[in-house]
């Protein structure tokens, strides 16, 4: 989406003080000073603080859905064979259950929690998160077409229920450094090799 570079200026400085400070520390006077803008503009371009801070949430979720689109493309697009789709995806996962994946996933767990009272951010977050697992879904159809996936695999449903599964585990993330969890790791891509493909393996 092409944006004003002031626009996209004043959401990156406000997006870097909520990741840093939080969202109480959003002030419109800091940003002012940060990117060399009057008050005026922030408001032409956001209306308002409650406008800037819900847009800056928004972004937040959404970039974090582009980070992982950029990492997941060529990794399904070099499958070639329904073994490769069950090596991709583990790869997919070990990926996504690193430890220095952590911080992302918080952030985007405070994102969609700042949503509560706001309607309008709920909207925003909602359109973004279903637009993106549909996105998945579409990515996974060309393997259920070949045969690789169980044919009777909503793709949709599977994507929605990965997505919960995987913030599902901020549960033991929150509130301590981030570390391996293998037991957690290895129950998650059992289910997940289940779920797409009615077995835990080929043999």
């Amino acid at each position: 989406m092409e944006r004003h570079p002031t626009h996209q200026k004043i959401l990156d400085e406000t997006i870097r003080i909520i990741e840093t400070s939080g969202e109480a520390s959003v002030r419109v006077h800091d940003i002012e000073v940060a990117v060399g803008v009057t008050a005026p503009s922030i408001y032409h371009f956001f209306g308002s603080r409650e406008g800037l801070v819900r847009a800056a949430q928004a972004e937040r979720v959404i970039r974090s859905f582009s980070q992982f689109g950029k990492v997941s493309e060529p990794i399904l697009r070099r499958v070639s064979s329904r073994a490769e789709l069950r090596v991709a995806i583990n790869e997919l996962l070990t990926m996504i259950y690193e430890p220095s994946r952590a911080t992302a996933r918080l952030q985007r767990i405070f994102a969609i929690g700042s949503a509560e009272g706001r309607p309008e951010l709920a909207a925003l977050i909602g359109d973004a998160t279903r637009n993106f697992l549909h996105e998945n879904a579409e990515s996974f159809k060309v393997f259920k077409d070949k045969g690789w996936i169980r044919p009777d695999l909503d793709l949709e449903a599977f994507n929605q229920w990965l997505s919960g599964q995987i913030l599902g585990r901020v549960y033991i993330e929150i509130g301590c450094e981030p570390r391996p969890n293998p037991a957690w790791d290895a129950i998650s891509k059992e289910a997940v090799a289940f779920v797409v493909f009615g077995s835990l393996s080929d043999d």
